[in-house]
C-alpha cells in the first residue's frame, strides 16, 4: 500500500456522502475553491507517525496521519453549513474503520480537527471568503513483506 492509496480511500469515502459533490473532493488540488461549488474537501499527503515490526519479522505496522481540509463559503454568523460539511467528513471516516473494506487497514479514525479557520481571497477584504477546518485522519496499516527481500 502507499500514501497515495490511503489518500484515495479517504477521498472515496468523503465522495460517498450526500453533502459533497464528487468533483469537489480532491487530492491536494486547492484550485477546486475557484471552480466548484461548496463545500469542498482537499485530502493532503500523509505522514508516517510510527512504524514498527509486529507479529513475525515480516510484518510491519504503520501509523499514518492524513489531513483533510474541509471548506465552506463564509456566510456571516451562521456556521450550520460548515458544521454539516465537517461532520459529514468525520462521519465518513468514523463509520469506515477499514477505509472502505481495505484488508491492510485495521483502524482509521479522526484524531483531531481544528477550530474554524478563515481564508481571505484578498488581504484587504473585510470578510473571509471561506471558513475551513483541518481534520486529521489516523489509520493503522498492517503490511506483510513475507516472500520478498530477506523474507523470501
Amino acid at each position: 500500500m502507499s500514501d497515495a492509496a490511503i489518500q484515495g480511500y479517504i477521498q472515496t469515502l468523503i465522495r460517498t456522502t450526500t453533502i459533497f459533490s464528487r468533483p469537489d473532493v480532491t487530492l491536494g488540488d486547492f484550485r477546486v475553491l475557484d471552480r466548484g461549488s461548496a463545500p469542498y474537501a482537499v485530502v493532503l499527503p500523509g505522514r508516517i507517525v510510527s512504524a514498527e515490526r509486529s507479529g513475525d519479522w515480516a510484518q510491519v505496522r504503520f501509523i499514518w496521519e492524513h489531513t483533510v481540509e474541509v471548506f465552506e463559503q463564509f456566510s456571516g454568523d451562521s456556521y450550520a453549513a460548515f458544521s454539516a460539511a465537517r461532520q459529514a467528513a468525520v462521519d465518513a471516516i468514523g463509520q469506515n474503520p477499514t477505509l472502505g473494506g481495505q484488508s491492510e487497514i485495521s483502524n482509521a479514525y479522526v484524531g483531531d480537527a481544528t477550530k474554524p479557520l478563515y481564508l481571505y481571497r484578498d488581504a484587504a477584504d473585510d470578510h473571509p471568503t471561506f471558513v475551513f477546518s483541518r481534520v486529521m485522519v489516523r489509520s493503522t496499516e498492517e503490511v506483510s513483506y513475507a516472500g520478498s527481500g530477506e523474507f523470501a
